[in-house]
C-alpha cells in the first residue's frame, strides 16, 4: 500500500507543478495584455492596479489626494480601475469644461453608491430620459414656488431668527454649532416640499436629521455593490447585503415621505397650491391624461424629495459650518465682513438677499471658502452614453467619469498661491464687484449644474450675514484652528466648540 502511494508522488508533484505553471503563465499574460493594449490604445494612461481589485486597495479614505498625486504622473485625463468598474478621472479644468459640455458625458453610471440608495432617482439614478424630464420640473417648480420672488426667502428669514435666538440662548458659552444648525438648515427645505416649519426638539424633525445624518454616514458601506456589482447576485451575500444600515435608512425614508404624500393628497386642492408635493401631485395628474408613459409617479416624487433633503441640506449645512469655524479662525476677514454689513445693511433691518449686490466682500468670502475647502471635492459620477473622447483620449460606451474639483480650485495654473485662503482673488482691482473665475466650479457646470445653486447661495448670504451682524465668533479659550477634514462624500470638518458672542 505505502509503495503505491510512493509511486503516484511524482504524478501529484507533476500536477502541482503544471497547475502552478498554468497560474504564472495566465498572471503573465495578463500583465503583458494590459502593457499592449496600454501603448496601443488611445485610452487615458494609468496605473496597472492588481487582478479583481484593481487600483482599489492603493487608495485612502479620503481618495481626492491620491488622485492629485496620479494627476501630476499622468496628465489631466487619467484612467483607473477599481473592482470591476473602468473610471477616468478629469483632472484639468479644460477637460473638464470639455468633457461636461457633450452630451456623451451627462449619464450617471447605474451602480453608483447614490443610485443604490435612490434606486429610481433622477438626479443620481442612471436613466437619462428621467433626468432631463425630472429636472425640467423641479427647476421650474422652485421658480414657481418663490425662488428669486419673496416667498422661499421670507421663509427662510423666518427660519434664521429662531436660529438666532438658539444661539443668544448660550449667552456666548461653547457649543457644538451643527446641533442648531442642521435642523435649520433642513427646516428650509420642510417649507419647501411640506409647506412647514418643525421645532429643533420635534420627533419628525429629528428623524429627517438621523436619517440624512445616516445616510452620509452609511453610503460607503455600498461601496462593495458599486464596484463588484455581481457579488450581489450571489444568495447568501445578497441577504447580508440587503441587511445593509444604508438600506434600513431608505426604507424608513420612503415610509416617511409617503406619509407625507398621503396627508397632501387628503388635503389636496389644485386651485391653492402649498409647497413641492402639491405641485408635483397637480403635475401626476396632468401627466396622466396627456401622457401615459409619462415618468411622474408618487414612486418618483419620493425619490425627488429624497434628492431635495439629501443634497439640499447636506451641502449648505457643510458649507455654513466651515464658515462659522473659518471667521474664527481669520478675525481680521470676520471685521471687514462685520464693516461691510453695517456699511450696508446697519442695525435696523434684516439681511436680504438683494443686499449681496452691494457686499462684494461677504460675496467673495463665500466664494473663496467654497473654493479652498471645496465642499463637494469631487463631483458625481458622470457616465459616459456612447463612445467619445476627451483631451486627445478615447473614451468607450459605459465609462464612469468622476472631475476632480478639489484639484481645480487649488491647482496654480488657474490660482495664484491657492492653498491659501484669499477672498480678494473674487474682487475687481478697485474691490466694488465681484469677478467670478470660470475656473470655480463648487457646484458643477453645464447641463448637470446643481439645480439648487441659487437657494443654496440665498441660504448661505442670509445665515453668512445674519450670524456676523448679530455676533463675534470666536474658539474657546486655548483652541488653536487646525481645519481637520474627513470626506463623506461632502468635505466634512470633524466636530468642533465655538463661541457666538452676542454684539451690543
Amino acid at each position: 500500500m505505502i509503495s503505491k502511494i510512493e509511486d503516484i508522488t511524482p504524478l501529484v508533484k507533476a500536477h502541482q507543478y503544471a497547475i502552478s505553471l498554468g497560474i504564472f503563465a495566465f498572471l503573465l499574460a495578463f500583465v503583458i495584455l494590459k502593457i499592449v493594449k496600454k501603448l496601443t490604445s488611445k485610452y487615458p494612461p494609468g496605473p496597472m492596479g492588481v487582478p479583481i481589485l484593481g487600483y482599489y486597495p492603493f487608495l485612502s479614505e479620503d481618495i481626492f489626494p491620491d488622485l492629485i498625486k496620479l494627476g501630476k504622473k499622468y496628465g489631466d485625463v487619467f484612467s483607473l480601475r477599481l473592482g470591476t468598474q473602468n473610471i477616468v478621472v478629469l483632472h484639468g479644468a479644460e477637460v473638464i469644461k470639455e468633457a461636461y459640455n457633450k452630451t456623451e458625458f451627462l449619464g450617471r453610471p447605474p451602480d453608483s453608491a447614490l443610485a443604490m440608495l435612490n434606486p429610481t432617482s433622477a438626479f443620481f439614478g442612471g436613466n437619462f430620459h428621467v433626468w432631463k424630464e425630472q429636472r425640467r420640473f423641479v427647476v421650474q417648480s422652485m421658480k414657481d414656488l418663490g425662488m428669486g420672488k419673496t416667498k422661499i426667502e421670507e421663509d427662510i428669514m423666518e427660519e434664521i431668527n429662531h436660529f438666532i435666538e438658539v444661539l443668544k440662548s448660550y449667552n456666548g458659552k461653547p457649543l457644538d454649532v451643527k446641533q442648531p444648525l442642521s435642523p435649520s438648515i433642513s427646516n428650509n427645505i420642510c417649507a419647501l416640499v411640506f409647506g412647514k416649519r418643525y421645532e429643533y426638539d420635534h420627533p419628525e424633525r429629528k428623524f429627517l436629521d438621523k436619517s440624512v445624518e445616516d445616510e452620509f454616514e452609511n453610503i460607503s458601506q455600498t461601496s462593495v455593490n458599486t464596484l463588484f456589482p455581481w457579488i450581489g447576485k450571489i444568495p447568501f451575500v445578497s441577504k447580508f447585503l440587503s441587511n445593509d444600515p444604508a438600506m434600513d435608512v431608505l426604507q424608513n425614508y420612503i415610509s416617511f415621505f409617503q406619509k407625507k404624500i398621503n396627508e397632501h393628497k387628503e388635503s389636496f386642492d389644485s386651485s391653492n397650491i402649498r409647497d413641492f408635493i402639491d405641485r408635483y401631485l397637480a403635475e401626476i395628474n396632468t401627466q396622466k391624461q396627456k401622457n401615459p408613459d409619462s415618468t411622474f409617479s408618487e414612486e418618483m416624487l419620493i425619490s425627488n424629495i429624497m434628492d431635495v433633503f439629501d443634497a439640499g441640506s447636506e451641502t449648505v449645512r457643510t458649507s455654513i459650518h466651515w464658515f462659522v469655524y473659518s471667521m474664527a479662525a481669520f478675525p481680521d476677514t470676520q471685521k471687514k465682513v462685520q464693516q461691510e454689513i453695517m456699511d450696508v445693511i446697519g442695525t435696523e433691518r434684516q439681511p436680504e438677499y438683494m443686499d449681496m449686490k452691494s457686499m462684494p466682500y461677504t460675496h467673495a468670502v463665500i466664494l473663496e471658502l467654497m473654493r479652498w475647502k471645496s465642499i463637494a471635492p469631487l463631483d458625481l459620477e458622470h457616465y459616459t452614453l456612447s463612445d467619445t473622447a476627451v483631451g486627445g483620449y478615447e473614451i468607450p460606451k459605459g465609462t464612469t467619469i468622476i472631475a476632480n474639483f478639489w484639484n481645480v480650485h487649488h491647482d496654480p495654473r488657474y490660482w495664484d498661491e491657492p492653498d491659501k485662503f484669499k477672498p480678494e482673488r473674487f474682487l475687481s482691482k478697485d474691490g466694488k464687484s465681484v469677478v467670478k473665475s470660470s475656473n470655480f466650479m463648487a457646484f458643477s457646470l453645464g447641463r448637470r449644474v446643481c439645480p439648487g445653486e441659487s437657494m443654496a447661495y440665498l441660504e448661505m448670504f442670509l445665515y453668512f450675514s445674519s450670524m456676523l451682524k448679530n455676533f463675534d465668533i470666536v474658539f474657546p479659550e486655548g483652541t488653536k484652528p487646525t481645519f481637520e477634514a474627513k470626506l463623506k462624500l461632502t468635505y466634512r470638518l470633524e466636530p468642533y466648540l465655538i463661541r457666538f458672542i452676542p454684539k451690543n
